[in-house]
């Protein structure tokens, strides 16, 4: 009888550990990551499972998609778009991306190969609802901005992706010693609310 006593009483735990209901999912885990696509013009097009929405930056992007070429036919160009960042935080989508578009609409013209870059942040509430946005040129040939110590192709730029969870970029105008205006980005994905921090580095006045 005792045994029987003793043995109900280290069972019981095990009993109640065993029939004890799962953790549910928190809704970080469950989220569905919000893939970017390209749509018509300077547009793009946000997809979260069954959620998608269009989102015009056609005020936000720098550069021009309808080139041309007055010695031969050319197609009209289509934005890149590299992500940088997704993330969410406090039920609200954050990201972060690259955006590349042709410097000049003649591409025999001033600039003509140069690819002009815009860094774009996005907040969206729900159902990809787009609630703020902030765009920021960091090249762009025709006025002189380049991203400082620029030696690499397009949109493949080793400064412009997060490090440690951190992006930090520095640009402005760089190639007059004489006339400089260089500016430096922040962004931490720990703070995505926060958007972009941009800080004045260094400026010089033609005398």
């Amino acid at each position: 009888m005792i045994k029987s006593i003793i043995l109900v009483l280290i069972c019981s735990p095990i009993a109640r550990g065993a029939q004890a209901k799962p953790q549910p999912i928190t809704r970080s885990q469950n989220t569905i990551a919000i893939k970017v696509y390209q749509a018509r013009g300077k547009r793009i097009r946000l997809v979260a499972g069954k959620e998608r929405t269009l989102i015009d930056l056609t005020d936000d992007v720098s550069g021009c998609l309808d080139v041309f070429d007055p010695h031969a036919p050319i197609a009209k160009r289509p934005l890149e778009i590299k992500v940088i960042d997704r993330v969410r935080k406090d039920d609200k989508d954050y990201l972060v991306l690259l955006t590349g578009a042709q410097s000049n609409c003649n591409v025999q013209g001033f600039c003509g190969a140069a690819v002009n870059l815009t860094l774009i942040w996005l907040k969206l509430g729900a159902g990809l609802k787009l609630e703020e946005k902030k765009a920021v040129v960091i090249e762009d040939c025709r006025f002189d901005i380049y991203i400082k110590d620029h030696d690499y192709d397009r949109l493949d730029y080793p400064q412009v992706r997060l490090v440690r969870g951190n992006l930090t970029v520095e640009y402005g105008k760089t190639l007059d010693d004489n006339d400089r205006n260089l500016s430096r980005l922040a962004y931490d994905r720990k703070s995505p609310e926060q958007g972009f921090v941009i800080t004045t580095v260094e400026k010089t006045s033609k005398q």
